[in-house]
């Protein structure tokens, strides 16, 4: 499938919608060679900018995301838009939809046991035909990676979600991606806290106006320091189209 893309910060996104990145999966499961797709917003973009070894691992993925109202954002800035945004929770909730629908195995990796657990019992109580392979939490050693690894293989699942947390979730993949023998692998983030409760999303009202950071801070005052990398993502990305129109003038 042909992927039409922007460059973000040396980052190539994906100018897919919901449904066009759904379709992409659909043909990666049945064509069976791993894959990886990062959910990338404004955070991991930056984090990409400043960190070579991480720009390298968004590089080799297969397909990258607009996940945030900071990158769709951005694209608008860059007069190149993006359909909308593709985030993680909202694709791993269509996900599970189909994978019931299509007898897709799934893989739930990341979490603290009690929460992956929890994740997994909601998903089979609002989804019973669902088909999860496995299902382990990301609190492991560099030691224990290669069980990891096994574990999964065994397990045979079509779709692999990684609720690690970016960077180590992508690191991960990227490092297992020729050994995990896995259609579709992807980086969930927090997700799986969403799914068992642990944690709420945004009202509908401020995911619809790209206030989510907005609800999250307030919510955690803790993730300051890590929210101040939008400003700076904004900034960079302001100063590449200012940089450009002079080049194109």
């Amino acid at each position: 499938m042909k992927i039409e893309t922007v460059s973000i910060l040396g980052v190539r996104v994906a100018r897919m919608s919901m449904e066009e990145v759904l379709e992409w999966i659909r043909v990666m499961v049945r064509q069976g060679k791993p894959r990886q797709v990062v959910t990338a917003n404004a955070e991991i973009i930056y984090r990409a900018y400043i960190d070579k070894d991480f720009r390298t691992v968004l590089e080799g993925a297969d397909l990258v995301t607009a996940d945030g109202a900071g990158v769709v954002l951005a694209g608008r800035l860059l007069r190149t838009p993006f359909p909308g945004r593709v985030t993680g929770i909202d694709l791993v909730c269509r996900i599970i939809e189909l994978a019931e629908e299509n007898d897709w195995g799934l893989y739930f990796l990341g979490a603290s046991r009690e929460v992956v657990e929890k994740a997994v019992l909601n998903v089979l109580g609002s989804h019973p035909k669902t088909r999860v392979c496995g299902y382990r939490h990301g609190y492991f050693s560099q030691e224990e990676k290669d069980e990891v690894v096994s574990n999964i293989n065994r397990a045979k699942p079509d779709i692999l979600l990684v609720g690690m947390g970016a960077p180590r979730q992508e690191m991960f993949i990227r490092e297992n991606i020729d050994r995990l023998q896995v259609p579709v692998s992807i980086g969930v983030g927090g997700s799986f806290d969403i799914l068992a409760g642990a944690a709420r999303r945004a009202p509908e009202w401020m995911q619809r106006r790209g206030l989510e950071w907005l609800y999250r801070l307030c919510r955690q005052p803790s993730r300051l320091g890590r929210m101040m990398a939008l400003p700076k993502f904004l900034l960079l990305v302001l100063i590449y189209r200012l940089r450009h129109k002079k080049t194109d003038a």
